[in-house]
């Protein structure tokens, strides 16, 4: 079932990323209608084979997903952030998470998130790998500077402006690193203990408000952490 839901996913945002250059040129009324785009989800499905279906759940060439040339999906070309789009040649570089949410001013969030979406974009890049939201707990954390600090509500409201304004240049965000990654170093396989209520009330809301307010197309995830009851 969670396999079935993640391609699922990925078809449903092979079916709305446009070519960046047909997207350029269209204006923002002619975004697909969401029924059309599940009937084209669940069509695609249908003709899938199950070994199809396993290839969209992993990468291929170090920054792409795999596409499917028989049923005419091509494949998605991803780029590490979040300050800036890395990969594919030069790029305008933003300030770091942590100087973002020092502003305390979303709509600034919103407009950052705008342009390196348009620099993502102007790549051909359908997955933009940021913003960035771990909540801040060890000062030693290698990717402290790319977050939006310690407070769990700051941290939403920039998420979200960033959120809108790169989707808003027909590129996905992907919020990241769900969750509690506190250490860069050996991340995939320090072990991060967390109690539920902490978890719930400083952890989480970001992630949620990523997904209920902003309507981020992707989530990265790095291990899982531990989560014990108070």
């Amino acid at each position: 079932m969670r396999k079935h839901f993640t391609v699922s996913v990925l078809l449903t945002l092979l079916s709305i990323n446009l070519s960046p250059a047909l997207a350029q040129v269209l204006a923002p009324a002619t975004a697909p209608d969401p029924a059309a785009v599940e009937r084209r989800v669940d069509s695609l499905l249908g003709q899938m084979t199950l070994e199809e279906k396993i290839d969209l759940l992993g990468g291929v060439d170090g920054f792409f997903i795999r596409g499917i040339s028989r049923l005419s999906l091509p494949r998605l070309k991803m780029a590490d952030g979040p300050m800036g789009v890395r990969n594919f040649g030069p790029a305008t570089a933003m300030a770091g998470g942590i100087g973002l949410a020092a502003t305390w001013n979303p709509t600034l969030a919103a407009r950052v998130g705008t342009e390196i979406g348009r620099d993502a974009r102007a790549k051909g890049v359908h997955f933009l790998l940021g913003p960035g939201v771990n909540i801040y707990r060890a000062p030693m954390n290698g990717r402290n500077f790319e977050y939006f600090g310690e407070d769990p509500f700051l941290a939403s409201r920039i998420a979200v402006g960033y959120i809108k304004g790169v989707q808003s240049q027909g590129v996905s965000a992907t919020v990241k690193h769900f969750m509690g990654n506190n250490s860069e170093f050996d991340r995939h396989n320090t072990d991060t203990i967390i109690d539920e209520r902490t978890m719930r009330e400083i952890y989480l809301p970001v992630f949620e408000a990523a997904v209920k307010e902003a309507r981020v197309r992707s989530q990265k995830r790095v291990g899982l952490s531990r989560h014990h009851d108070v």
